[in-house]
């Protein structure tokens, strides 16, 4: 009688151990209660977390109609890559002097834009790039920048640096991803890699600075294509803060006013 009693509570034990590791890995991964250490498991949860299958069991092992098939591919068409590069190089335009009283000039070509300073010294510069960061309704990341550039001993280019920054409610801080404070006096396209690539959602954006180092004036600093690096994350993207929404309407009245439009 007590072996039996004994052997019955050791079973109630490990069925709780099950129950809870059984549990455990299906809260961890938010997928089937049935595909927990299923070959095919990985793929599974992915089709779940895209919304090509839901519930709480899948059946892996049971066989699928052409129907569920052709809806399953019909879906999946909308789902985006999760792999690949996306490279955007921003226009020359872009560049700006960092405040609009430098006395630093500017000339656009095709091939490039030319800095010169009419005194020696440094100046900084910046570009503002328009580049989504949410592609899809995922969110991508940014990996790095590329820059093309030719300096030279007249003009030394001493810093590049590369920011992010998050807008929410309002203009806020950039935040430093990477610098360089190497002096260079060459002509080079340097891949500017970050340590770690960052997530970007809809309400951050990235930028780029540059400091020239004039030592003789007016002798050009040129640049030539920035190339922001990114890639996609597989991360849905909620949309940016909605706190202050004016929402057009026919006419181009708004909803918070309503006049109609002339």
């Amino acid at each position: 009688m007590k072996q039996k009693r004994l052997m019955s509570i050791i079973a109630v034990i490990i069925l709780a151990i099950v129950t809870f590791w059984a549990g455990s890995v299906y809260a961890a991964t938010n997928c089937f209660t049935d595909t927990n250490g299923h070959k095919f498991e990985q793929a599974i949860c992915w089709m779940k977390t895209n919304g090509l299958a839901n519930g709480t069991k899948f059946f892996p092992d049971n066989f699928t109609t052409r129907g569920q098939a052709a809806q399953w591919i019909q879906k999946s068409v909308n789902i985006p890559p999760a792999n690949g590069l996306i490279l955007i190089s921003a226009g020359y335009g872009d560049w700006q002097s960092f405040n609009s009283t430098d006395n630093v000039s500017t000339e656009i070509y095709s091939s490039g834009i030319y800095f010169k300073k009419t005194t020696t010294g440094s100046n900084f510069l910046s570009l503002h790039p328009s580049i989504p960061t949410v592609f899809y309704g995922r969110s991508l990341k940014l990996v790095a920048v590329e820059l093309c550039y030719t300096a030279s001993a007249n003009v030394v280019l001493s810093y590049i640096e590369i920011n992010t920054y998050t807008h929410t409610n309002s203009p806020g801080s950039r935040i430093l991803q990477f610098s360089d404070a190497t002096d260079r006096t060459d002509s080079a396209c340097r891949y500017y890699a970050l340590p770690t690539a960052v997530r970007l959602t809809p309400e951050d954006g990235a930028n780029i600075f540059i400091q020239g180092v004039w030592n003789a004036a007016n002798s050009p600093l040129i640049v030539g294509r920035t190339t922001f690096v990114l890639a996609p994350t597989g991360v849905k993207a909620t949309p940016p803060s909605d706190a202050d929404v004016t929402v057009l309407q026919e006419g181009g009245s708004s909803e918070l006013n309503s006049t109609s439009s002339p």
